[in-house]
């Protein structure tokens, strides 16, 4: 069993970005495997729009007037400048102490890492007129490094977009010392269409077939990453729970997904839940992976449910001698879209320790990946499913918490669903009477 995950994780380790010849490939051979095992998978296409970078180009302004440039990426959906480009004085911002903030208006901002909602807010409150942020590390050369492409995240939309671009650590630190005083920036951006597809396979339950436990993973890769570790491993293991779903039908209906177009901005399961307000009202909980197979790392839990979820998951661990680390949190998986329609999830994934992760770079290979390992997480998804889908009273309540709700509206942003809904308050318990 473990020599057949990790052949079908090595066979779809190619990078296959969003929208792709290379996504559909992988997805037509997860397909066929499905086949195999005797299921006949639903394909839906869907359809998103996004503004890509056409050209980026970032210079440092020198005090005699001369001119360095250095290699950047735009950022998907961030806002064009003015064709010829623009020039603004240059600020470094290491922190975002009240001093570092007091004195950036009408400057370009160099940055460290992903922006949060709250720290974005005070740049556009400080009065900033662009940004770039590092990727890498100081050790990367040219020869063995990618520039990532990031989006403009959707919970940053009601501020508005400013020109943004991704700058590797090692050309930060040679712009930094440069000793520039301005920089000239151009920013050019052409709207597409993408279209992808999400694939579906329905097992009936054999007697609760009126709820449904939803099992998913994403199998798209950013663009010079093969995707191995994310999340090709969550792909096959999907086929791994497949094939015991076929050899022990359990009591409720499950669903297992592939969805496309995660590294986009979980396009794939926003489409589904989308398209699917019946089966999401039927639906009780999600059982979502991303990330794993690794021989380095630890085992997590992301606990989008109540608290007493939590406690269930730590006690089925100890149960089925699983070593894992919870986590009560949403995760910036497709699980978060079945969070934000009230469904609550399970996120099963694989934390690196420092220097040992790989994600969203060319080397999430198949180097790291062991197949014992695979062999081990695929298991516990099948265990954790049977228990779940065999329940005869299901032990996860179908409620999304205020914490998690928060949570959610956060990170969505306006085109968070829960925001437009009431919050579901949590059952007590009836008080004891002999």
């Amino acid at each position: 069993m473990a020599k057949k995950i990790y052949e079908r994780l090595k066979t779809i380790s190619f990078s296959r970005p969003s929208g792709t010849a290379e996504e559909r490939k992988a997805l037509d051979y997860l397909a066929q495997e499905i086949q195999a095992i005797g299921y006949e998978p639903e394909f839906e296409e869907f359809t998103y729009q996004r503004k890509v970078p056409v050209e980026a180009t970032l210079a440092a302004v020198l005090e005699d007037g001369s001119e360095v440039n250095f290699q950047v990426t735009g950022v998907v959906d961030a806002l064009e400048t003015a064709p010829e480009g623009e020039t603004a004085e240059f600020a470094y911002l290491p922190s975002y102490d009240e001093v570092s903030l007091a004195n950036l208006k009408g400057k370009f901002v160099l940055l460290h890492g992903r922006l949060s909602k709250e720290e974005y807010r005070r740049l556009r409150k400080a009065g900033i007129k662009g940004y770039a942020i590092t990727s890498g590390t100081v050790r990367d050369t040219y020869e063995n490094s990618d520039l990532e492409t990031v989006r403009f995240r959707d919970n940053l939309s009601d501020a508005g977009p400013l020109p943004a671009f991704t700058i590797r650590m090692i050309d930060a630190v040679e712009l930094l010392r440069s000793k520039l005083a301005k920089v000239h920036y151009t920013l050019r951006l052409q709207e597409e269409s993408v279209q992808s597809r999400n694939l579906i396979v329905t097992v009936p339950g054999t007697s609760d077939q009126g709820e449904i436990l939803v099992a998913g993973a994403h199998y798209d890769s950013v663009p010079f990453s093969l995707g191995s570790w994310d999340n090709g491993a969550g792909a096959v293991q999907m086929i791994s729970l497949l094939e015991a779903l076929k050899a022990h039908p359990v009591k409720r209906t499950v669903k297992v997904l592939l969805f496309g177009s995660e590294e986009t901005g979980l396009r794939g399961s926003r489409a589904y839940v989308e398209a699917h307000p019946e089966v999401i009202e039927k639906t009780r909980a999600m059982v979502n992976v991303d990330v794993g197979g690794s021989i380095l790392g630890k085992e997590l839990l992301f606990i989008g449910a109540v608290s007493d979820t939590e406690v269930w998951v730590r006690q089925f661990l100890k149960e089925v001698g699983y070593a894992a680390v919870t986590v009560p949190k949403l995760m910036s998986s497709d699980s978060a879209n079945f969070n934000d329609y009230g469904v609550p999830s399970i996120s099963i994934g694989q934390g690196a320790p420092q220097g040992g992760g790989y994600m969203h770079t060319r080397y999430d290979n198949m180097e790291l990946i062991d197949e014992d390992v695979l062999e081990r997480e695929a298991g516990f998804l099948t265990d954790l499913v049977e228990r779940l889908a065999n329940a005869k009273v299901f032990p996860i309540p179908k409620v999304i918490p205020e914490g998690l709700r928060k949570e959610a509206i956060d990170y969505f942003g306006k085109k968070s669903h829960l925001a437009t809904q009431p919050p579901v308050p949590e059952e007590k318990p009836l008080p004891f009477h002999f």
